[in-house]
C-alpha cells in the first residue's frame, strides 16, 4: 500500500499526539520510581494489620536492624527483607506485589562498604517484629527522601 503525500501527512499529524502520551507517561513512570515508595507501606501495614488472621505467630524471620541499615549497607539491608519477605507471603499463601516493591527500591540504593552482612547474620525475629522494623525503615527512606526533595 503506497500512500500519497497528503495521506502520509496526516498519518504523521495523527501519530505525534500518540509520541508525546507515550513520552509523558515514560517520564511519569521515572519521576514516580523514587526512593521512597508510599505502597511498600500500605503493604506492610496491610501484613500487620491481618497479623492474626494470617497465623504469624510462630513464624521468625532474619530481621536487619535500623542501624544495619544506616551503616552503608541499606542496599543489602532491603535485599534481605525482600528475600524474608518472599518466605512470609509464602508461608500465608498470600499474594503480594511486596517483595517485588522492595526489589525494586533496593536496586535504586547501593551499599558503600564492600562487605555488607549476609541474612543468614542477622538474628531471627518474630514476624511481627520483623514487619515492624521494616515497617520503620520504608518510612525512614520516604522521610528522607521527602526533605530531600524540598
Amino acid at each position: 500500500m503506497v500512500l500519497r503525500r497528503a495521506e502520509q501527512h496526516q498519518f504523521y499529524m495523527e501519530l505525534t499526539p500518540l509520541l508525546f502520551y507515550f513520552g509523558a507517561m515514560v517520564l511519569r513512570q521515572a519521576k514516580c520510581n523514587s526512593v521512597c515508595s508510599s505502597e511498600s507501606i500500605t503493604l506492610v501495614q496491610s501484613f500487620l494489620s491481618n497479623f492474626s488472621k494470617l497465623g504469624l505467630n510462630d513464624s521468625k524471620l532474619y530481621t536487619p536492624t535500623l542501624s544495619n541499615y544506616g551503616q552503608n549497607c541499606s542496599r543489602s539491608t532491603l535485599r534481605c527483607f525482600e528475600m524474608e519477605m518472599i518466605v512470609l507471603v509464602g508461608e500465608t499463601g498470600q499474594i503480594s506485589t511486596l517483595p517485588k516493591r522492595l526489589n525494586s527500591l533496593s536496586r535504586q540504593l547501593s551499599d558503600k562498604f564492600e562487605h555488607c552482612p549476609q541474612c543468614e547474620v542477622y538474628k531471627e525475629e518474630k514476624a511481627e517484629e520483623f514487619l515492624k522494623t521494616l515497617l520503620h525503615i520504608l518510612g525512614i527512606m520516604c522521610s528522607s527522601s521527602n526533605s530531600s526533595k524540598r
